[in-house]
């Protein structure tokens, strides 16, 4: 007889008896003695039911309506996105209201219980491509965002050189993975597009991609597609999913390289025959290996997965000797595969992420220990207060975050078991009766996202509060999932709560794009100073094409966001800390040109120093001018014209481009004699299209 502790009826236990009879598990059940409600609402006591389609299987519903309405969110969305570029001042809150209009009807009937797996899967399609379409609007015709420059110009390398490895100083690691650039070189030559249109395609494939792999591999260990769904429409809210994944940036393409490499391996598991899983498993190392020359940083989260799937495999009752040996090879490959390419490139990634990372720890410690935070939120580097509706929808989606995984962290451990019911939890005994081990540990992945909050708090961990956000909300999505499905909506066959789920959804999806973007997620009217993709604008994209023009190849210093225009539409060479270790703005910066700027700017071999007047116009956008020293990023007032134009005293220094706010300096006689310059081959003017014009774009 099945005996449950605690305060429950005799029909209560006699659902229990049932259902533990039902299952083939007629063991003792003890539950914790807490009260009913807090047992239900955190999953203890509730028998997890994922509420599945009741429609034909095989019925695309009512996804062509909602593609209409997406088509016709996106017509506004254009609309707001112009008006931006106008000064309007409801452009920004129009686009918002675009996004969600885009994401609600869709995710309200994904969440209902009648919509089929077909018809789910479709709207996941219908939604994405529509979101993809809003970053496309957002930047029509060039790269504008400061990541995609750094990987333009490894492109714009490999084009030129047809060799790989090339140094890029803007982000010297960036060469040595070159999945993504391989794959858009390789459509560039195909095709004869520009690097832009062919990196828009690939980008475009790489969210498709994503999206799949997700709702199979979720659908796979949960058993359920209407789970799979709602997880997917979960992920979406990501602070990094809407722009900051589909930037031309390598971890676009390795975000969907870790679901497809997690699907492999979760299909060769439930393979039904030996004979069939090998090939599941070869396809799963291949991708481990194309991983690993992709991005550094998602191969070792890959690895983390991989060798945490294979203990919990091990672990598990009822797991073949065979299953468990292919997950200890597929976890060993994905250990030596990152180590082993980081050794044949000689991967410098410790010297930038090492950094981060430390000055990261030392604020949240401080954060800690003194109840201080060295970034105040909602405050932007220039003091700006982000809008009353921003800061209370963020707040929202952080708060409905933690509610979904309050009521299904316990709930997924539970929904998990192979009885579904509290044994997995309680007595210790029978904690390894789990069906799915990588759901087992995408379950505990979700401790990662308070973590990625608490970092988000101080100025230096803030980047790695939102790399760690983006990777555990894979967790966080089927937690989520499993809470809205078996708690939330239950078994409502009605509107009204899946409505409501859908707002809440949205709330997150909102939430997570102000969190990643805010005020700066459309291209404003004017010039913005040091604001990455709100500096971006003409006059400095046509000095940097003159500069290529003019005076060929040369080494030029300037701020951060002139280093990106001169090293991509100029293709010159560019000083940067990263690279050299010598920042040569605080030489632009200082008063005087005294010994130690001149020493500076000679030891860094630099020939031209640009200037940009607009600097003198207001603080940076991004808290820093130039490479974010501990000098660039304690500026309180704008820097001083009078510091800018020094060079025009001195009479070793030649002046040869003046546009009125933008000035060139060469400053090669300040050591020895510089090499005249030899004019490029001039191959057309390096302007992004969608058609190529001969240029390397």
């Amino acid at each position: 007889m099945t005996v449950v502790k605690g305060r429950t009826s005799s029909d209560e236990q006699k659902a229990y008896q049932d259902r533990a009879y039902r299952h083939g598990y007629t063991g003792s059940v003890a539950i914790p003695p807490v009260d009913l409600w807090i047992a239900a609402f955190l999953g203890l006591r509730r028998q997890d039911s994922a509420v599945g389609g009741i429609a034909d299987p095989s019925s695309l519903g009512m996804s062509p309506v909602f593609a209409f309405l997406c088509s016709c969110a996106l017509v506004v969305a254009a609309h707001a996105a112009n008006a931006s570029r106008l000064g309007e001042g409801w452009a920004v809150p129009t686009f918002y209201c675009a996004i969600a209009a885009i994401f609600l009807p869709a995710a309200a009937r994904i969440i209902h219980p009648r919509a089929s797996r077909l018809e789910r899967l479709a709207l996941i399609v219908i939604v994405t491509s529509a979101l993809f379409v809003v970053r496309v609007i957002r930047a029509p015709v060039a790269f504008i965002d400061h990541d995609e420059f750094l990987h333009w110009a490894t492109v714009n390398d490999i084009l030129e050189a047809g060799r790989l490895f090339l140094p890029n100083p803007l982000l010297p690691v960036s060469p040595l993975y070159p999945g993504l650039e391989l794959i858009t070189s390789a459509l560039v030559n195909l095709s004869g597009l520009s690097v832009f249109a062919a990196g828009l395609i690939v980008l475009a494939a790489a969210r498709l991609m994503l999206m799949l792999a997700l709702f199979l591999l979720f659908e796979k260990i949960t058993d359920s597609a209407r789970i799979a769904a709602i997880a997917c429409l979960v992920y979406m809210g990501s602070s990094t999913f809407l722009l900051f994944d589909v930037h031309y940036s390598y971890e676009s393409l390795a975000i969907p390289m870790l679901a497809a490499v997690l699907l492999a391996s979760e299909s060769q598991r439930v393979e039904p025959s030996d004979a069939a899983r090998w090939p599941t498993v070869v396809a799963t190392v291949v991708l481990i290996l194309a991983l690993a020359a992709t991005h550094h940083l998602t191969s070792y989260f890959c690895t983390a997965l991989l060798c945490g799937t294979a203990v919990m495999e091990c672990l598990r009752q009822g797991a073949s000797a065979m299953q468990k040996r292919r997950a200890i090879l597929l976890a060993s490959i994905a250990v030596i595969a990152p180590v082993a390419w980081s050794k044949i490139v000689g991967n410098p990634t410790g010297s930038y992420i090492l950094p981060v990372l430390e000055g990261g720890i030392h604020e949240v410690a401080q954060l800690v220990t003194s109840s201080t935070s060295t970034r105040k939120l909602f405050v932007s580097d220039t003091g700006a207060l982000a809008p009353a509706w921003q800061r209370y929808l963020t707040m929202a989606g952080v708060a409905l975050i933690c509610l979904g995984l309050l009521t299904g962290f316990l709930r997924s451990l539970v929904f998990n078991g192979q009885h579904r019911d509290a044994s997995i939890l309680w007595p210790p005994t029978r904690w390894r009766l789990w069906r799915s081990s990588l759901l087992q540990i995408l379950v505990l992945v979700t401790l990662a996202y308070p973590v990625s909050i608490i970092f988000r708090l101080t100025r230096s961990g803030w980047e790695i509060g939102n790399r760690i956000g983006s990777l555990s909300f894979l967790g966080v999505a089927i937690v989520v999932a499993v809470a809205v499905a078996a708690f939330w909506h239950g078994t409502s066959r009605g509107w009204l709560r899946a409505t409501a789920l859908a707002a809440a959804a949205t709330t997150v999806l909102i939430a997570g794009v102000i969190s990643s973007e805010g005020p700066r997620i459309l291209v404003p009217a004017g010039y913005e100073v040091s604001a990455d993709s709100s500096s971006i604008e003409p006059m400095g994209i046509s000095a940097a094409r003159w500069t290529r023009k003019w005076l060929g190849g040369q080494h030029f210093a300037a701020d951060r966001i002139n280093r990106l225009l001169l090293s991509t539409y100029g293709r010159q060479k560019v000083s940067t800390t990263l690279e050299s270790g010598q920042d040569t703005g605080m030489a632009i910066t200082a008063a005087a040109l005294g010994p130690m700027e001149r020493k500076l700017l000679i030891d860094s071999g630099v020939g031209f120093v640009m200037v940009d007047l607009r600097l003198t116009t207001g603080l940076p956008g991004v808290g820093v001018y130039f490479d974010g020293g501990a000098q660039d990023r304690n500026h309180t007032v704008p820097l001083q014209s009078s510091s800018l134009l020094k060079f025009n005293s001195e009479p070793d220094v030649d002046r040869t481009f003046d546009n009125g706010f933008m000035v060139i300096f060469d400053v090669g006689r300040l050591g020895k004699a510089r090499q005249p310059a030899v004019p490029r081959k001039r191959t057309g003017e390096p302007v992004q299209s969608l058609e190529r014009t001969g240029d390397l774009q």
